[in-house]
């Protein structure tokens, strides 16, 4: 029996496959914000996308990824409980890739040696990456055993920070993916107005709108003065786009930055950036590149529309969607606290 490389899993952490799923059930997509979520970079983000699809904890559909009745049944347990270990042995148990791995995971006595030796006879990979798949299925063991809880005479407090950290990194997920849906409903002009407001608020002077027909590629135009006193004429683009932003875009606004002789241009977006869009954009210095998580993280950190609360979590500054001058979260807190368990109304 052959498997494909693709067959072994690379998502080191089972609780990470929860939190994915947790965060797509709740309608997280945009995938810089589900990154950040789950602290990980674009490439460790897809062994979890992967994991979570080998799984079968959740699927991709034509409107994007889904959770499955089985990654419904997961968020329904107590997380790291007896409950939640039983639905992930039964989602790994019935994952057809892992089937020769089968009596590792029902307790089969072998050595990490031994499981890379297994992993590279099935898939030809080399020795070292066949050594890193094996410690991730043992990673996935170690948390299907489950902590040993040995009688002990030491105080035992449990730690309410960590707790406390993930409740509004989930928070911010949610808040980031309504902040970046709303900003896309909002109309070309609106979200230009927005953009400027930022600018101001970052310390730009002279901000002025000139979006329109025939802008130019330019929809904001700003000057900013630099350490020494000198002023900077700076540019800006606002593309309320749901797909990714490829290299033509990044190029035409070089384009601009070069003909109009800027000292600074800045492309924004409430999506993301591919690769090779990021790539042309890191070769030129006076280019800066904002995709929708970044959007929404500097609006809060200037008080534009959204800010940070007191715990960190972001809140709603904006007296046209909440109650005039007093900050509302998008989730209560003491509803997060329940988000493991149940779906938020």
């Amino acid at each position: 029996m052959t498997s494909q490389s693709i067959d072994i899993p690379q998502a080191d952490r089972l609780s990470h496959l929860r939190r994915l799923a947790l965060a797509i059930r709740d309608g997280v997509s945009h995938p810089a914000t589900l990154q950040e979520y789950l602290g990980v970079d674009a490439r460790h983000f897809n062994y979890y996308r992967h994991g979570a699809e080998l799984l079968a904890l959740a699927e991709r559909r034509e409107q994007g990824l889904r959770v499955t009745t089985l990654g419904e049944r997961l968020l329904e347990t107590a997380e790291g409980s007896l409950d939640e270990r039983s639905v992930f042995r039964q989602a790994i148990a019935a994952a057809a890739p892992l089937a020769p791995f089968a009596g590792y995971f029902a307790g089969e006595s072998v050595t990490s040696v031994q499981l890379a030796r297994r992993i590279q006879s099935l898939t030809k990979l080399s020795s070292s990456t066949a050594q890193r798949r094996a410690r991730t299925l043992a990673r996935w063991r170690d948390y299907l055993v489950g902590p040993e809880h040995a009688p002990t005479t030491e105080l035992s407090i449990p730690k309410l920070g960590e707790q406390l950290e993930r409740m509004v990194a989930h928070h911010n997920a949610v808040a980031k993916q309504r902040t970046l849906d709303w900003l896309h409903r909002a109309t070309p002009a609106r979200f230009e107005g927005i953009c400027a407001e930022l600018l101001c608020a970052m310390g730009y002077d002279q901000v002025r709108v000139v979006g329109g027909s025939g802008d130019g590629g330019v929809d904001v135009l700003a000057v900013h003065r630099d350490r020494w006193g000198h002023q900077l004429a700076v540019a800006a683009q606002a593309k309320r786009w749901s797909r990714s932003l490829g290299r033509r875009v990044v190029d035409e606004m070089i384009g601009v930055l070069v003909r109009g002789r800027l000292g600074q241009a800045i492309l924004i977006t409430t999506s993301d950036f591919s690769k090779a869009a990021r790539e042309a954009g890191a070769a030129e210095p006076r280019l800066r590149l904002v995709n929708g998580a970044q959007l929404v993280e500097l609006m809060a950190a200037h008080d534009v529309i959204v800010g940070f609360g007191r715990h960190g979590e972001l809140v709603d500054l904006d007296p046209e969607r909440g109650r005039a001058g007093v900050p509302r979260a998008y989730l209560g807190l003491e509803a997060l606290a329940s988000q493991t368990h149940a779906r938020s109304p």
